[in-house]
């Protein structure tokens, strides 16, 4: 019976370290599931790729704001990640649209990355508004970029490091294509900043062919410094 007693009295004094451990490692735990910065502009767009069911650049052609639905439909030009077909529609939940927000607007041009539909169909880009990131042309001739802003923003910035803004906010298309592509394949390739358009001009396209009733029209007047 003592030694009996003994011995229970011998494991109580582990039972802080048992509760020490178990503190720690739910702690790890609970820091692996805080989203981290990103190390690079490159990291973040990996980052996104990793979690996209799809991915496409498209212009945005119609959108139907029903009562627990939004529907956008995308011209897609260039497929980024997933199969799609010359056209994508993506089912919001209508609640993302709240106090009269509006998350996309008919005309513009944009690389999206989005989460796998649902059983239900519904879908939504990653991380939110930052799977939605604008691309901006000077010119109809010139090289189309993409306005990388919104991902700088997830950086984690050295010490005294500006934040991205119009001198170094964009990256050619064409280089952000393979990193997106590859995202789990090295090397690790991490394209070049550049300066977004300066004073660019609306470009104005001619009307695309939806249907006998339906057209898309040309892109809305942008404020100085913007193209889609």
């Amino acid at each position: 019976m003592a030694d009996g007693f003994r011995t229970r009295l011998d494991l109580g004094r582990f039972w802080p370290l048992v509760l020490a451990g178990l503190w720690a490692l739910l702690r790890a735990v609970a820091l692996a599931q805080i989203a981290q910065p990103d190390a690079s502009v490159g990291a973040a767009l990996r980052n996104l790729a990793s979690r996209s069911g799809v991915a496409f650049v498209g212009r945005v052609v119609e959108i139907d704001r029903g009562t627990g639905v939004v529907t956008v439909k995308f011209l897609v030009e260039q497929q980024l990640l997933g199969a799609v077909g010359a056209t994508y529609t993506l089912q919001e939940w209508a609640g993302l649209w709240s106090a009269g927000q509006h998350r996309y607007s008919v005309g513009e041009r944009v690389a999206i990355f989005l989460h796998a539909p649902g059983k239900a169909g519904f879908s939504s880009p990653v991380d939110g508004m930052d799977g939605i990131l604008p691309v901006v042309q000077e010119s109809a001739d010139s090289e189309p970029l993409l306005d990388v802003r919104r991902v700088a923003a997830r950086v984690q910035r050295q010490t005294g490091e500006p934040i991205a803004d119009e001198s170094n906010g964009a990256m050619k298309l064409t280089d952000v294509t393979p990193v997106v592509a590859g995202w789990n394949k090295a090397p690790r390739l991490e394209p070049v900043r550049h300066p977004l358009p300066i004073k660019v001009l609306p470009i104005v396209t001619t009307p695309i062919l939806l249907s006998p009733t339906e057209t898309l029209q040309p892109p809305l007047r942008l404020p100085i410094g913007i193209a889609r």
